[in-house]
């Protein structure tokens, strides 16, 4: 009886776990993102439970995608050049600062102490990491 539970529950379980997989829901994801997903993506995890207005969404999304422009062309260079890992994840650490320093300029004081929050609670070093 036991045995056939367990088969019932790991059953549902893969059910479940593989069209998410299979829709982007497994491995990170970010490979199959297009650009403006992954742009959309790290926009609501930086910005999530900050009220903003017009004018501030249109200018972070102005500095998210020259952001994203410029570290396409970084890591493009990086790969054409023999991709050296540790310093394409330096020169990546080094645009993501300058990119929230950037966009933290035009926030509140209380829009930036949430904008801290977040960037501190996203997933750092790791793929599907910002």
């Amino acid at each position: 009886m036991k045995n056939t539970l367990r088969m019932f529950v790991a059953a549902a379980v893969l059910a479940i776990a593989v069209p998410a997989y299979a829709q982007g829901g497994g491995g990170g994801g970010g490979a199959q993102m297009s650009p403006a997903e992954r742009m959309t993506r790290q926009k609501e995890q930086l910005f999530k439970d900050i009220t903003l207005t017009a004018a501030q969404s249109a200018k972070i999304d102005t500095i998210m995608t020259q952001a994203a422009a410029k570290q396409q062309e970084s890591m493009a260079a990086a790969r054409s050049g023999g991709g050296d890992m540790a310093a394409m994840r330096e020169s990546m650490q080094k645009m993501n600062a300058e990119r929230n320093d950037a966009l933290k300029a035009g926030l509140t004081d209380e829009q930036k102490k949430k904008f801290d929050e977040n960037v501190a609670a996203m997933p750092q070093g790791r793929r599907g990491g910002f």
